[in-house]
């Protein structure tokens, strides 16, 4: 009868200990789709002034800010808690909005510039939605035919996002089928 009792309390800790050390998430499949996307990317005309963020809610903007070199893919994947929200392209924006707390969002680069490596192609971006604010996150790369490309997937001031939505063009896209 004694022996019993240990034993169930090691068992008994040793689930507690298994629960408190949780491995965190993978980074990647919390913020990017496992699905494949392939998004149609049109651009509004006009561009529109910042919207605000409705109740209860935060607002984000994803700029892309990439020239639009020709025969050059420019077009951006971006995903939200590991589901794909949409894309941009050369000169574009889009916007949603989140529900307060931490989010996962992921870029993808969908052109093929050699020069782009596995780790330029894929970036990753964590967000803490405060409620009535707007976040203003801008992608940028840069290609060179003699070293490899760097991209860039970043939070920036109010002052820099509306500058840089008001430059672009406001990006609808749909995923092709």
């Amino acid at each position: 009868m004694d022996i019993v009792r240990p034993v169930c309390c090691l068992a008994a800790c040793l689930t507690l200990a298994a629960h408190a050390q949780q491995i965190p998430p993978n980074p990647y499949q919390a913020a990017c789709s496992t699905a494949p996307a392939d998004f149609n990317v049109t651009k509004a005309g006009d561009t529109q002034a910042p919207a605000t963020p409705p109740p209860g809610k935060a607002l984000v903007y994803v700029v892309e800010s990439m020239p639009n070199y020709p025969f050059v893919t420019k077009k951006v994947n971006i995903a939200l808690d590991g589901a794909w929200l949409g894309a941009t392209d050369a000169n574009t924006h889009f916007s949603f909005p989140v529900d307060p707390g931490p989010h996962h969002l992921c870029a993808v680069y969908q052109g093929h510039a050699a020069s782009m490596d596995d780790e330029g192609r894929t970036l990753l971006l964590r967000l803490d939605a405060q409620p009535g604010h707007t976040y203003y996150l801008r992608y940028h790369a840069f290609f060179s035919k003699d070293a490899p490309g760097i991209a860039f997937f970043d939070l920036v001031d109010e002052d820099e996002g509306l500058f840089l939505v008001q430059r672009t063009q406001q990006a609808t896209s749909t995923l092709k089928k």
